[in-house]
């Protein structure tokens, strides 16, 4: 299992023990983690040319899409990173934990209602057993791969449906079965 993790950089000098915590943790419970977080330094971020930040998040982008799970240290969410990436996760359904520690909500990503985010508040002391009661959660919401068969007719059909509505055959097809289920009033 993989797991992308991110934390405000801006305020690193506050939040490192949460983040090397948090990381350790993931590790512990069997995560292979993508992240930098920790070891990189506000400075090297700020000074990177244009090539390099265009690099630097094609490599975010890959860790996203690589990963089973993403976790947000978001007790500083005032960065439009972070709530990119949150947003990028998401739509590549991936489960979301968003840790923040308490009295320091994320007020304005609390907005954001969708199925896949594990809201998780935490002291230092709770942090860990936080983390890993979240972990359980978010492996409930983890999409599961489904092959099957179609004829040639019905491919050819999911093929024009990718190339002219500009979605992925599989969305296609989990937004037809959502549709019937609440026409079915069925709750999983």
């Amino acid at each position: 299992m993989k797991a992308y993790f991110t934390g405000c950089l801006y305020q690193k000098d506050k939040f490192i023990n949460q983040y090397e915590k948090i990381v350790a943790t993931l590790k512990r419970t069997g995560y292979s983690v993508f992240e930098d977080t920790t070891s990189t330094l506000l400075e090297e971020v700020l000074s990177k040319s244009d090539d390099d930040r265009i690099s630097y998040y094609k490599k975010v982008l890959k860790w996203i899409d690589s990963s089973d799970l993403v976790v947000v240290e978001a007790s500083f969410p005032s960065t439009l990173s972070i709530g990119h990436e949150i947003t990028l996760s998401l739509e590549k359904s991936r489960p979301v934990i968003i840790l923040y520690k308490k009295g320091k909500e994320p007020t304005f990503l609390m907005g954001l209602k969708n199925e896949k985010i594990i809201w998780a508040e935490y002291t230092d002391e709770s942090l860990e057993k936080v983390l890993i009661s979240s972990i359980e959660k978010a492996k409930m919401k983890m999409d599961v791969r489904f092959n099957f068969f179609v004829s040639p007719k019905i491919l050819a059909y999911l093929d024009w449906i990718a190339q002219k509505r500009m979605i992925p055959r599989s969305v296609f097809l989990r937004n037809l079965i959502e549709k019937e289920m609440k026409k079915d009033k069925v709750k999983v």
